[in-house]
């Protein structure tokens, strides 16, 4: 009876720890769900449609999907998880923020659909490299021998070091205003012109078929 008891606290502690651990992380939890739904909802489309092969003397066509369409998105969610979890707010709520676009955008507007979901992938990739290297720039030191070098070259003790944490200093805040500011901006302004462009063309992402014919049938068109 004791070992089954320990056995269930032990479970229990172990539940506790997932449950605070994804709590803490909540913005980068969220995205694996969506990096889900793009898989199964976005890229299963764009890859039978990209699988298409015509038959020999033009007797139709074979449909095969294709396997690399389905690399790019695990790949992608595995990059930015890793550079989530280490990057300070608000870096990872923009991040989840480009996901839930990169989910619903393509759905919304079909005729974009392919364009769209490799255009919002290598934007989010770009961004995820950045706030990448924005880390390791954080957390990059010369070595003693390299700050006694530089000490040399200038010719003052300590101004290395000095040196270093200018660069760093002055870097910095440029840096966080492309995180911040910049880069979310012409994220998520390229998605609201794609949303200007194609006002009378989008659909819901959640609509039947039935549903989508009836506002093809009815659009433009005063009830």
């Amino acid at each position: 009876m004791s070992g089954l008891l320990d056995v269930l606290i032990l479970t229990a502690n172990g539940l506790l720890v997932v449950l605070y651990w994804s709590w803490s992380h909540l913005p980068v939890v969220l995205t694996w769900p969506l990096a889900v739904g793009v898989l199964l909802l976005a890229d299963r489309d764009v890859s039978r449609r990209a699988g298409h092969r015509p038959r020999r003397y033009g007797r139709g066509r074979v449909q095969r999907e294709s396997v690399t369409a389905y690399l790019g998105t695990p790949l992608l969610a595995l990059f930015w998880t890793a550079v989530g979890l280490a990057a300070p707010p608000p870096i990872p709520l923009i991040g989840l923020g480009m996901w839930a676009c990169l989910l619903l955008v393509p759905l919304t507007i079909p005729l974009e659909r392919e364009h769209l979901l490799s255009r919002l992938k290598w934007m989010l990739a770009v961004y995820a490299a950045a706030a990448a290297g924005f880390l390791l720039l954080l957390k990059m030191q010369l070595s003693p021998a390299g700050l006694a070098a530089w000490s040399r070259s200038l010719g003052r003790p300590g101004a290395g070091e000095g040196l270093e944490a200018a660069v760093v200093s002055s870097v910095v805040p440029y840096a966080a205003l492309m995180l911040w500011v910049v880069g979310p901006l012409m994220y998520f302004g390229y998605v609201a012109q794609r949303f200007a462009v194609h006002a009378k063309t989008r659909v819901s992402p959640w609509a039947t078929a039935e549903e989508r014919i009836r506002q093809l049938r009815s659009r433009g068109e005063v009830e």
